[in-house]
């Protein structure tokens, strides 16, 4: 917020975590210059879990299930955990990362971390979800979707585009 008028949020963050210590703190710098937030730009690729049948909302769900256990293994990235009560979680997925178990990473991040961290619902639900949950904060929003979008991402790109 010094040097630049947008930011790219990283996607291992939640909503909690942009109001409470991202969008506090880029306020701060923005006040301390004569500028508010209407002159800053952020981006968050978000993390979505969807799919059109069970077998692509499991193969949605696992796979940024095991996203997220590998940002949350970093010791970096252990404040966005503590802020929620999960500290703990990074060193033993640290842990586990260093002995290549990726699949058991994955099965360590519960529903509610998941929820934390992802939008889920359907592909029509998916784009008024992720309105409610960042639209008053994110100005420009990408789909964070580590694993094959099954052909969904256009369907709810659009759906954000109609919701503005």
């Amino acid at each position: 917020a010094e040097v630049a008028d947008g930011m790219l949020v990283h996607g291992f963050t939640t909503e909690r975590y942009l109001r409470e210590v991202t969008v506090p703190t880029i306020e701060s710098v923005l006040t301390e210059q004569g500028r508010t937030l209407a002159d800053f730009q952020l981006s968050y690729p978000a993390f979505v879990v969807t799919g059109d049948t069970p077998q692509e909302v499991d193969e949605a769900e696992r796979g940024t299930r095991k996203q997220i256990a590998f940002y949350a293994s970093t010791p970096a990235y252990r404040p966005v955990l503590e802020l929620h009560g999960w500290g703990d979680l990074q060193p033993e997925l640290n842990a586990l990362s260093k002995q290549g178990e990726w699949d058991e990473m994955g099965r360590r991040i519960s529903d509610e971390v998941l929820d934390a961290f992802a939008v889920r619902g359907t592909p029509e639900e998916v784009p008024g979800l992720l309105h409610q949950r960042f639209g008053d904060i994110i100005d420009r929003m990408s789909l964070y979707m580590p694993y094959g979008d099954q052909g969904v991402a256009p369907r709810i790109l659009a759906g954000l585009r109609e919701i503005g």
